[in-house]
């Protein structure tokens, strides 16, 4: 039996706010969709965030159930479990794949689903994103969970993980936590494609199919972005890449001291090496210069987008600034509360509130935790 990993397709995206960015995050997705039509697959599984937001546009909304109805079609089941994009913020609010359910898409919601075909038989257990504040109730989820016997087993889990996520304090669970014995571990959340030997399986993260963050432009060129096509048809699980060919992006540097023969080269080579108007990602060396800024609008002529992601100008290194160059958001706030006082489980708590904000219900969790002063390790 084939299966189609996917995840991550933040459907909806408008990244940079721009409307061809919208437009290549949908073809994208219609891309998954061939490939899975193409490989005659049992069904596809999405880890989670389907969409950007928990209350999608009408217009990826429509492209969602367009795709999936062409999976129907063909006889593909449509397998998803909601990512924290994907979850509402406000309590007894249904998630947006709730809408597609008539479409055939089938939501696995601390749940599971039987699949049948070609003398097999695949059991697909799915956990829902949690929030960090529940990471212990997920643990005790993750130790209940065991596979059925008789079936090949695949478990879909949407979740930081600790030796994955290559920033701190950014996930719920270790590699420790996830139950042993399954044949496929399909992972989403982490945006950079991942596969490796867990126990007698394979562990598969699907990433993002398109770059969604500049962050992710490394990875992508070492791995590609697309999807993981899943044999459980022997002992043991084949699991192959396929690729997408989707709108590149780069990071680049221009020096102020020269940057008319650098931009004017970037001019020439750019046409010839892509034929998709890329994304350039600029960092700038040397003296501030509003000429060279004003050169690099020349850029436009054969480029989707620019943008300045960092200045490193002798005005910038004797500005007296003391953040560190290389911290996270989340570590910057974490060296604040540091330094006022805080433990470390009310940091977390803390972090958790601000990255779930308008989740009423972790908020006021979150606030009944710190207002009774509890307390962790220092």
């Amino acid at each position: 039996m084939l299966l189609l990993h996917i995840s991550d397709t933040h459907l909806g995206k408008r990244q940079y706010g721009l409307d061809d960015r919208e437009t290549d995050v949908y073809n994208t997705f219609s891309s998954l969709i061939d490939e899975a039509i193409k490989e005659h697959v049992k069904a596809v599984i999405h880890t989670g965030d389907l969409f950007d937001v928990p209350n999608p546009p009408n217009n990826a909304l429509y492209h969602a159930m367009n795709e999936i109805m062409r999976l129907r079609n063909a006889g593909i089941d449509f397998l998803s479990i909601p990512g924290d994009h994907d979850t509402p913020k406000r309590a007894g609010e249904k998630y947006p794949q709730k809408i597609l359910e008539i479409a055939g898409l089938r939501l696995i919601n601390d749940t599971y689903v039987d699949l049948e075909g070609e003398g097999s038989k695949v059991r697909v257990i799915g956990i829902k994103h949690k929030p960090s504040l529940l990471s212990e109730q997920l643990k005790d989820q993750l130790r209940s969970v065991k596979p059925a016997p008789g079936f090949k087993n695949v478990i879909m889990l949407h979740q930081g993980i600790r030796e994955v996520l290559p920033y701190a304090y950014s996930w719920q669970i270790s590699q420790g936590d996830i139950p042993l014995g399954f044949d496929y571990y399909a992972l989403g959340h982490f945006h950079t494609r991942m596969l490796q030997k867990f126990g007698n399986g394979e562990l598969g993260v699907a990433g993002s199919p398109d770059i969604i963050r500049e962050e992710e432009i490394e990875g992508y060129k070492k791995y590609g972005k697309g999807a993981f096509l899943v044999d459980l048809s022997s002992n043991q699980t084949n699991v192959q890449s396929i690729n997408l060919d989707i709108r590149p992006q780069e990071v680049v540097t221009i020096s102020s001291a020269d940057y008319k023969n650098e931009i004017d080269k970037l001019l020439q080579e750019i046409p010839v090496k892509y034929h998709k108007k890329p994304i350039l990602h600029i960092e700038v060396n040397g003296n501030y210069s509003k000429y060279a800024l004003e050169y690099m609008a020349k850029l436009q002529e054969v480029v989707l987008h620019y943008r300045i992601i960092k200045y490193n100008t002798e005005q910038n290194q004797t500005d007296g600034s003391t953040l560190p160059s290389n911290s996270t958001i989340d570590e910057l706030i974490r060296k604040f509360f540091e330094d006022k006082g805080y433990s470390k489980q009310e940091i977390n708590i803390i972090l958790d509130m601000i990255e779930n904000i308008d989740d009423e219900k972790v908020v006021k969790d979150s606030l009944q935790k710190i207002s009774m002063g509890e307390k962790g390790e220092n």
